[in-house]
């Protein structure tokens, strides 16, 4: 979402909002029907194409080139996605050109221009195509002015396409309340699916015929002059893309993408906390339930995988036999079929999607970007409020740490949990503190806060095993405890390992001081 206009004296922002929405072709004609979209709908045979280089050096710069002819009206299209969300923010540069052919004397000052080397000019080619129909409708509510493009046609990249089935919701003016407002009405019809990906991301795959596998967050980069609201807004965006892209692999039964779901969730809970003064009238606490309840439902799956691969690696390594192994292999994979089948339910359900929504709008838009009592937090530089944040939470583990090997294993697990939200706060706001200096502190601290955190998570893995080896009766019990038991002989190893990890990071001055 870009086209920001500054607020001046007391004239509120405005903000376009683009919300991206799929739908069941099956659903096509109570979309079409609905009353909401009753109106003279103008429509549009749009095709586009795709340029890059047979090494694709513009999609691994986050850069896409297109060239669009919308019945006869030829418009080229350069795209990035900024390096901060990558889900609702692109900059974005058009052209409008009198043939349908690629300018690349339009590219001058737009991100593609650093890459237009010699051999880049030279390799530039058609790489996929979309093809879509395309009717627009402009509707009036409440004086706000929406745009909704309903898109129905395919990506094709040569011997591989899919289709397209999706509404674009854009808020021209007025209030963002009434673009949410919309897409629940349109979603109480038909479900409706927010998608992070763009025509030009599902290309690509197509391109390299990839199945749906995990992502990883994006790399964040804040300027130490960005506001805390746009900086609320930029992590949230940047939470929410990690949580909507690993949605198809974790239905696909991938187990990184559902680690990396949760981490998202995990994420997004950290960035509500971080910045809790920006919301004075509460309600984010609803928001953060959400966000926990979605990361407790996909529970069961990740600890399944993570003790799948203990007892693996633990059979392995003493030597069990092939059909040992076999059958061990067989029991995990039918009770991973369980629990994936019900991660997919719980992403299909109503809940998850409806909740998802409304922290979107929460991010985009919630009750805090109008509240005057936050308006003085909200403007001022992030670079005070993350030092402040991020010293207050250094200092809980410094003092809580002290102590390590003394610790009950609940006080350990909190410790961990700590350290986690450290290390997400600080990847939060890398390039608030610029600075060779503070770059290596903060590599340094990074390193020391994750081996903490890992350390102290496979103590908790030990601990919860051993709670809950007693109340499982099935055929892998007997492995559980062996490997439980091989486990446990590491656990003065692994607390020397958290102390060690605990003087280091303790010793790491805080790279947002000066």
């Amino acid at each position: 979402m870009d086209d920001v206009i500054s607020r001046v004296g007391e004239v509120p922002k405005f903000r376009e909002i683009e919300l991206k929405l799929e739908f069941d072709p099956t659903y096509l004609a109570l979309i079409q029907a609905h009353l909401l979209l009753a109106t003279d709908g103008k429509r549009q045979a749009v095709h586009s194409t795709y340029y890059d280089t047979p090494d694709l050096v513009l999609r691994n710069a986050g850069v896409s080139l297109r060239l669009r002819d919308a019945d006869g009206r030829f418009v080229q299209t350069i795209k990035s996605t900024n390096g901060s969300s990558g889900i609702f923010d692109r900059s974005e540069w058009e052209h409008e050109l009198k043939r349908y052919e690629i300018d690349l004397i339009a590219a001058r000052d737009t991100a593609l221009e650093p890459l237009l080397s010699v051999r880049v000019r030279n390799a530039l080619r058609p790489v996929f195509e979309t093809r879509v129909e395309r009717t627009i409708y402009q509707l009036k509510r409440n004086g706000s002015d929406i745009e909704v493009a309903l898109d129905r046609g395919e990506v094709d990249a040569g011997e591989r396409q899919v289709p397209i089935h999706e509404l674009e919701l854009e808020l021209k003016q007025g209030e963002a309340a009434e673009l949410f407002r919309l897409a629940r009405e349109l979603d109480a019809i038909v479900p409706l699916r927010i998608t992070g990906k763009a025509k030009a991301e599902r290309g690509y795959e197509l391109l390299e015929n990839h199945k749906p596998t995990a992502e990883k967050a994006r790399p964040l980069e804040l300027d130490p002059k960005t506001s805390v609201e746009e900086a609320f807004r930029a992590i949230g965006q940047n939470c929410l893309r990690q949580i909507i892209a690993n949605e198809p692999g974790v239905c696909a039964g991938d187990a990184e993408a559902l680690h990396q779901m949760r981490i998202g969730l995990r994420r997004l809970r950290t960035a509500f906390a971080v910045f809790a003064k920006l919301f004075p009238e509460g309600g984010q606490e609803r928001m953060k339930a959400e966000l926990k309840w979605a990361t407790n439902q996909l529970g069961p799956a990740r600890d399944l995988d993570v003790f799948a691969a203990d007892v693996l690696k633990h059979l392995s390594e003493t030597d069990a036999g092939e059909k040992e192994f076999a059958e061990v292999s067989r029991d995990l994979t039918s009770k991973r079929g369980e629990v994936y089948a019900r991660a997919r339910e719980f992403l299909r359900s109503d809940r998850f999607r409806k909740g998802l929504l409304d922290v979107v709008e929460w991010v985009e838009a919630g009750p805090w970007t109008k509240s005057a009592a936050a308006h003085a937090d909200t403007e001022r530089p992030v670079q005070k409020h993350a030092a402040t944040v991020l010293a207050k939470r250094r200092k809980q583990i410094r003092k809580e740490g002290k102590n390590l090997r003394e610790l009950s294993a609940g006080a350990r697990h909190e410790l961990r949990i700590k350290a986690k939200k450290l290390r997400y706060m600080t990847e939060f706001f890398v390039g608030v503190f610029p600075g060779h200096g503070r770059a290596k502190r903060r590599e340094a601290a990074l390193t020391s806060v994750k081996e903490l955190q890992d350390t102290l998570g496979r103590l908790n893995d030990i601990a919860v095993r051993k709670e809950e080896l007693a109340s499982k009766g099935d055929g892998l019990s007997a492995h559980a405890a062996a490997m439980l038991e091989a486990e446990e002989a590491k656990t003065d190893k692994l607390l020397d390992q958290a102390r060690g990890a605990y003087a280091d990071f303790s010793a790491v001055k805080g790279f947002w001081k000066t």
